[in-house]
C-alpha cells in the first residue's frame, strides 16, 4: 500500500527546500531539513570523490554563493515508504556544473530529514 500524497508533498517540500538553498548559496536555509549526523558522498570533475559530514555541503554552497537566472533543477520523487524516501534532483548551470544527486530521507520524530546525499557531475562547459 503506497503512501498518501501529502507525504510525498512533504518529501517533495524539502527537495525544494535544497534546490532554494542551492540556488541562493545559502546553507541555513536547507539546514533545518538535513539530519544532524548526515553525510554526503560524489563525483566532481569525473575523478574527485568528496564525503563526509553533511558541513561540506554546506561549506561548499556557501562559499560559491548564488548561482546565475540560467540556473534550472528538477524534483523526482522516486519512492516513499512510510518512514523512508528517495528524490532525485538534476540541476544545470550551478556555476557551470551539472549535477544529479540522489537525496535519502527518513521519517523522524514525525519529520522527514535528509540523511544522505550522493551526487554525480557532467564536466564544466
Amino acid at each position: 500500500m503506497r503512501e498518501q500524497i501529502d507525504e510525498y508533498n512533504k518529501v517533495e517540500n524539502v527537495a525544494k527546500k535544497f534546490i532554494e538553498a542551492v540556488k541562493n548559496g545559502d546553507s541555513k536555509i536547507v539546514k533545518p531539513y538535513f539530519y544532524e549526523k548526515a553525510v554526503f558522498f560524489g563525483q566532481l570533475n569525473e575523478k574527485e570523490y568528496q564525503s563526509g559530514d553533511i558541513q561540506g555541503f554546506y561549506d561548499t554552497i556557501d562559499k560559491m554563493g548564488a548561482v546565475g537566472n540560467d540556473y534550472v533543477a528538477r524534483i523526482d520523487v522516486l519512492t516513499v515508504e512510510r518512514t523512508i524516501a528517495a528524490v532525485r534532483v538534476i540541476e544545470d548551470n550551478w556555476h557551470g556544473y551539472k549535477f544529479t544527486d540522489l537525496l535519502v530521507l527518513n521519517k523522524i520524530n514525525g519529520e522527514w530529514k535528509i540523511v544522505s546525499k550522493v551526487y554525480d557531475t557532467l564536466p564544466k562547459k
